[in-house]
């Protein structure tokens, strides 16, 4: 019959210590709990691990080799130990996460900021994809968190959790500064050069049912692959856009974008977490989903 593992561990510390009532303090137990697990060790193993004198133990022969193995093995589990509860204690880690660029900039980089100064240790790595890229990675199991902007096509079992409500405004730069002076209808900005998304995008999808649903005909002059370009293009003149408020505010208060109006009222759209409740989720992923609580019901 085999020993069991709290055997070799109590003989470790014995081994290590070379003396009983220091290994009993290391393993917060009593001196006799010792010496009786030892005991059983070497009845079960049929040998003498221990010469007992006035200045502690020390190892026969055979306890020699026992612990030749016993120390190394018990080293790994402490280490073992130790990395989890680091992990489990956020001293390190690693969070994988997927979001959109609205996502990112508008909500996401805040929270990141924060989680860093409370949990340094965690490393984080960003996947700034497309959304339908990020929910294809959140199911396939390669990210541990997903953010995403609607307007989104979520099927079951994903559900989205929205997080933050934001509105876009059209914009252009200096050379558009004369369209900020009054309200205007989609249908008089027709002759400006519009920059958008290319259409395979959920924002592509956003600017035309806004246009559809106001009875417009949406036609680009600037299709661009991500979201990430549009704000440097509209600030270079090519064309007017439309992009989340809070990305383009810094460019609106220096005066380098001004803010069109329009009769038609924009609506509003939601930066969501995507959530699946029959995955689990690693501890630092929770400590992060923690610092972004749903957003309340709008009445």
């Amino acid at each position: 019959m085999s020993a069991n593992f709290e055997y070799y561990k109590i003989f470790y510390y014995v081994a290590y210590y070379q003396n009983l009532t220091q290994a009993a303090e290391a393993l917060m137990t009593s001196q006799p709990a010792i010496t009786r697990s030892i005991k059983n060790l070497e009845n079960e193993l049929g040998c003498r691990l221990f010469i007992r004198s006035s200045h502690g133990v020390t190892l026969t022969s055979e306890g020699k080799t026992l612990y030749k193995h016993v120390l190394p093995a018990c080293e790994q589990l402490f280490k073992g130990e130790e990395d989890l509860n680091n992990v489990l204690g956020l001293k390190e880690g690693i969070i994988y996460i997927g979001a959109t660029e609205t996502a990112l900039h508008c909500y996401l980089l805040n929270k990141l900021e924060l989680f860093h100064q409370l949990y340094p240790g965690v490393r984080i790595k960003i996947s700034n994809q497309t959304t339908p890229t990020t929910f294809h990675d959140f199911k396939a199991g390669k990210i541990d968190l997903a953010l995403v902007t609607t307007p989104c096509n979520c099927t079951p079992p994903l559900k989205l959790s929205p997080v933050k409500t934001f509105r876009d405004v059209l914009v252009g730069n200096r050379e558009y500064a004369h369209l900020a002076r009054r309200t205007w209808h989609l249908s008089e900005l027709e002759k400006y050069p519009l920059v958008s998304l290319s259409r395979n995008t959920m924002s592509y999808q956003f600017v035309q049912k806004f246009y559809a649903d106001n009875h417009q005909p949406l036609k680009l002059d600037i299709e661009l692959a991500t979201a990430n370009l549009i704000l440097p293009v509209i600030l270079h003149g090519l064309g007017i856009g439309y992009i989340p408020e809070e990305m383009a505010q810094a460019s609106l208060d220096s005066g380098e974008l001004f803010k069109i109006d329009l009769y038609e009222p924009i609506p509003p759209r939601q930066i969501c977490i995507v959530r699946d409740t029959s995955r689990s989720i690693n501890t630092a992923t929770k400590k992060l989903l923690e610092l972004m609580p749903p957003e309340p019901a709008r009445q």
